[in-house]
């Protein structure tokens, strides 16, 4: 995962990897003299001397005269990426968008897009490519998705040349049969031949000004090398009449074949089976509320059990007055081996804390109403196994509902239909909901 300082389109930092207890087991950076790691991509490959591929971004001066920016210097983005040895750090490959890929091949202009810059500024560069995906096929080389070209590109690993590219508004090798895709995300191989290669894509379909399609979807294609054809094979669409993703999202391919979407600037998740009827899909803020900025790069499905390592329980307790029952909430992010809370009180410090109780663990925040009034509380989880993971620190019951309340309250996170999920939020917050011993992840 990416920590990184967000800037505006892009970030800056460093990329780590935890291990199934939330551990930093390594940390990745660029080589070469590269700007910092950015949020776009971090792809381990290679299993047991593994690499990782990670993106950067660049600014330096160019002629943007092209684009009417002829007053003072002009600044544009260039986008990178690196595949980078994790052990040593040693840089295997490296590749710069404006080495290959001229800027006048952008599908956008200066200060038109939420992050395409205005050219004025290091800081504003005109970012004409905005690479957002790296994937390496079987062959050693790679597949490059670019939001601002609306373009796939596909890497020659020996010479860094572009063997072809994909497009349906810009140049490409291969015409588009029977659907047209912009501003895309997501690139990923799925099987490779000789003479043909399927990927799938997540086709955005607008950058919240132009737009080739009125709702977003996750694409399965086919690229016919010797016809210089790619054809659509299937297409996975959003609940509720569809959605119109701006910018980011993602689609993975399950392991039993069904298909789980993010759907990037709006804040919805979604599963199909393989007649791409709809049996997951939940919302994890308020999507009626335009003024809402909770967004999702990319969000996975995926096995997961964890029990963090460097984390304890957070409580939070209060009682209307010292006659009234005490409401406990208590939470644990990250935590999936949770089956039991286990809640104690005491009335005063130095007195020891008895059970009072316990309840089902009851997703991402449990709220448990105690018999009668405590004045200080802890709380026990326990494991599906009945041993004990962690307790709380103490807590001191408030006489005010909502004073510096620490669990999120149950409503932020509504599921449509189904279970348990992880999402991958912009900026790389990780918010685990699980249960009933089915875990999820992101990467």
């Amino acid at each position: 995962m990416a920590q990184s300082n967000q800037q505006l389109g892009y970030a800056v930092g460093q990329d780590i990897i935890v291990d199934s207890n939330y551990r930093v087991v390594a940390t990745v950076n660029t080589g070469r003299g590269a700007q910092p790691a950015d949020q776009h991509e971090f792809q381990l490959i290679n299993g047991n001397s593994p690499s990782a591929i990670m993106t950067s971004y660049r600014a330096f001066p160019y002629d943007l005269s092209a684009f009417n920016i002829t007053s003072g210097l002009g600044w544009l983005m260039a986008g990178m990426f690196q595949e980078v040895d994790v052990q040593s750090g040693e840089v295997l490959f490296e590749w710069y968008s404006t080495d290959h890929v001229d800027p006048s091949m952008t599908q956008i202009r200066p200060n038109t897009t939420d992050v395409g810059g205005d050219g004025l500024t290091p800081h504003t560069a005109f970012d004409y490519f905005h690479i957002n995906s790296i994937d390496k096929s079987s062959d050693g080389n790679y597949l490059v998705s670019a939001r601002h070209t609306s373009t796939i590109y596909y890497i020659n690993a020996t010479d860094q040349s572009i063997i072809w590219r994909l497009s349906f508004l810009g140049e490409s090798e291969f015409s588009c049969t029977n659907f047209n895709f912009s501003f895309q995300h997501d690139a990923r191989i799925r099987s490779q031949t000789d003479t043909s290669m399927d990927l799938t894509m997540f086709d955005n379909a607008h950058n919240c000004l132009a737009s080739t399609d009125v709702q977003s979807s996750g694409r399965f294609i086919t690229i016919d090398f010797a016809n210089g054809t790619a054809t659509e094979t299937r297409r996975t669409l959003a609940p509720d009449g569809g959605i119109a993703s701006c910018s980011q999202g993602n689609t993975q391919v399950l392991d039993n074949g069904h298909v789980f979407n993010g759907w990037g600037d709006k804040a919805v998740f979604s599963e199909v089976d393989d007649d791409n009827n709809i049996v997951l899909a939940g919302e994890y803020t308020n999507t009626a509320n335009t003024d809402s900025t909770a967004m999702s790069y990319r969000a996975f499905s995926f096995d997961w059990q964890s029990t963090p390592n460097k984390t304890k329980p957070v409580v939070y307790s209060y009682a209307v007055n010292e006659t009234a029952p005490t409401a406990i909430y208590v939470s644990w992010n990250g935590a999936t081996t949770v089956s039991i809370w286990r809640f104690y009180a005491s009335d005063k410090i130095g007195d020891d804390f008895a059970v009072i109780g316990s309840t089902g663990h009851a997703g991402f925040e449990t709220m448990w109403s105690a018999p009668q009034f405590y004045q200080w509380v802890m709380v026990e989880a326990v494991a599906w196994d009945g041993t004990s993971l962690a307790n709380s620190s103490y807590q001191g019951t408030s006489p005010t509902p909502n004073a510096k309340r620490l669990c999120y309250p149950k409503n932020e996170i509504n599921f449509i239909a189904g279970g348990p999920i992880m999402i991958q939020l912009r900026l790389y917050l990780h918010v685990a909901v699980g249960g009933n011993g089915t875990k999820h992840k992101t990467l």
